[in-house]
């Protein structure tokens, strides 16, 4: 079979002999609007379309073999399953500003309002078909079985804002808001919410004291707001989906069951944060610095809170990998502190009639720590394995692992079949997400048409836990053992152990991720076309990484894009999924 050469089910060759494809078409459309009736009245309004539709086929031919098919008796005799997710996204934004003078001390007003509206729409359509007539015949309606099912989601989100900026003497800045928000999502008990704001902004090197060399601009500020995260479609409401059932007499008819107890009390989780910072220039514009220090702590944290079976409701799982049927709804409970720094360097090192070199550093570093859990105990989360947690104190989906038990002399503790035997020590490891990156990109312009550019990036101060690779360790022959025949034995036990510190490992990386090449076309030749501007450009992104984590990309994640609320954000976890792919890209952009 295939276990003897250390694949847990399917080889290579038979995981190809299916035909998996997916074609996405999207459609993005925006458009702004800009009307002054009066000097001192501006008006501005957005309007967004974003369109993206998805079929995914996957199809599996009629088994010719002799031995079964590896795919199993379903799809023996041909199959074909399709998947067309589609999300519509619509954008509403309108902005008006009044702007005076005012009688005093140079001061100046600018009074804001305005409305935003996001809307959203997913849904989907699945069909399935197994048995088919012929390889060349892939319709789902012409097979022996077909089943069906679809689902759709709407959420939208209104917002109402007012702002007043006092400015002094075009130096000084103070900025004070006020923002009125209602989503859908939202519980029928709870209606908006309002999130405050209030800024300072100090352009101190208008000051006739400021005298500093090099030093052409030099801004201070500082800021303090509230945010919210909603909560996805029907979060708050009761759910209910349908079933086929047989009823007394034998017949297949359609029944309601419980699927989430919904929460009518349920709102946005918020944000408090502060923002201390300043921006420069320097050099004669040649150079330049921005820095900010945030500080943040969101307050009633939507929290997965266990439903009790006994009420008959279902729900999303309580940690992903747990063997507990644990049903969940979300609450307002929890409160989690973010903090870091963002630095942002530039500057032009070359500055000639018909060459430019332009240069950008990017630096930021982040540190969460979930200070309270709302009396909740911590949560498990994670796939396959107890590898993440959510406990007070320490980083969101924080990585734990279990030693194992060691003799006096160090060695590792073996049962009768070699593997190493766990102990009840669980040890920290570290974080999920990064807390640290660095971001590099270079410009280099000739003849004032034709740019290149390259960009590169760091992440770091994070860890990944390689599923594929403890499972290939732990359910079948090791792996790790036929493709390292010379292994030390002690390093074969602890990885044949059940534990998971052997795949839970520092994944830093740096990441060559675009080298792009643009053209723009002379005016003379695109004002031919009605045009002000045409540029080609030919890109490769994602072309190289250095990294010395041993899965195929530490950016994997097997959740996919994981849900916002509920912590899934946090879940990673590397196993089979699909590394990023190198791409070449050609494009044609035309301004008009």
């Amino acid at each position: 079979g295939n276990y003897a050469v250390g694949w847990r089910g399917l080889s290579p060759a038979e995981v190809n002999m299916y035909n998996n494809q997916a074609r996405s078409d999207r459609f993005v459309l925006g458009a702004t609007s800009n009307y002054s009736p009066f000097s001192w009245f501006q008006n501005r309004l957005t309007l967004g379309v974003d369109h993206n539709a998805t079929v995914a086929t996957n199809f599996y031919e009629i088994w010719r073999g002799t031995a079964p098919s590896p795919y199993g008796a379903d799809v023996a005799a041909g199959a074909i399953y399709q998947f067309t997710p589609e999300r519509r996204s619509y954008t509403l934004d309108y902005s008006g500003t009044i702007s005076n003078t005012l009688p005093w001390y140079g001061a100046s007003s600018a009074f804001s309002f305005g409305t935003q509206l996001n809307a959203r729409r997913y849904e989907f359509t699945r069909g399935e078909g197994e048995g088919l007539i012929s390889n060349d015949v892939r319709l789902i309606n012409t097979a022996a079985i077909t089943r069906a099912a679809s689902n759709q989601e709407e959420q939208t989100s209104l917002g109402f804002f007012v702002q007043e900026q006092l400015g002094f003497a075009n130096r000084l800045f103070i900025t004070g808001a006020l923002r009125v928000d209602d989503n859908s999502a939202f519980g029928s008990d709870f209606s908006t919410v309002v999130y405050p704001k209030l800024s300072a902004s100090y352009v101190i090197s208008e000051e006739p004291f400021f005298n500093l060399p090099m030093v052409d601009n030099l801004r201070l500020r500082a800021a303090w707001g509230q945010a919210g995260n909603s909560p996805e479609p029907f979060s708050a409401d009761r759910n209910y989906g349908g079933a086929a059932m047989i009823d007394a007499s034998g017949a297949v008819v359609s029944a309601l069951r419980s699927t989430a107890y919904g929460n009518p009390n349920l709102k946005a989780e918020t944000g408090s944060e502060v923002e201390l910072g300043l921006e420069s220039s320097l050099l004669n514009g040649r150079a330049g610095v921005d820095f900010t220090y945030y500080n943040k702590r969101t307050f009633d944290a939507l929290l997965p809170i266990p439903v009790p079976p006994s009420s008959g409701f279902g729900g999303g799982a309580l940690g992903a990998g747990s063997t507990a049927a644990y049903r969940t709804r979300l609450e307002n409970a929890g409160e989690i502190a973010n903090s870091g720094i963002e630095l942002s360097l530039w500057g032009t090192p070359v500055v000639r009639r018909n060459f430019e070199w332009e240069t950008r550093l990017g630096v930021s570093t982040n540190r969460n720590e979930m200070v309270d859990l709302g009396g909740l105990e911590p949560q498990l989360r994670g796939n396959f394995a107890t590898t993440q947690w959510i406990r007070e104190g320490y980083p969101l989906g924080s990585y734990f692992g279990v030693r194992v038990a060691r003799n006096p002399d160090g060695t590792i503790q073996k049962d009768a079949n070699g593997r190493g035997i766990l102990s009840s020590d669980t040890v920290y490891i570290g974080p999920s997400t990064p807390t640290r990156e660095l971001a590099l990109s270079n410009t280099v312009t000739v003849l004032g048409n034709l740019r290149f550019y390259v960009f590169a990036d760091y992440k770091g101060g994070n860890y990944m836990w390689n599923a594929g690779e403890f499972i290939r360790n732990n359910n079948d022959v090791n792996a790790f053992e036929v493709v390292n025949p010379q292994a030390d034995p002690e390093d074969v036990a602890l990885r044949r152990s059940g534990s998971t510190l052997p795949y839970i490992t520092k994944a830093d990386f740096v990441k060559l991720r675009e080298v792009a090449l643009s053209y723009t076309l002379p005016q003379l030749f695109s004002s031919r076309f009605g045009s002000d501007e045409v540029t080609l450009t030919l890109a490769g992104r994602d072309l190289a990484m250095w990294t010395n984590y041993y899965g195929m990309d530490p950016e994997v994640n097997f959740n996919g894009i994981a849900d916002t609320a509920g912590f899934g954000s946090v879940d990673r976890s590397d196993y089979m999924s699909v590394p990023m792919l190198r791409r070449l890209v050609a494009s044609l952009n035309v301004r008009f």
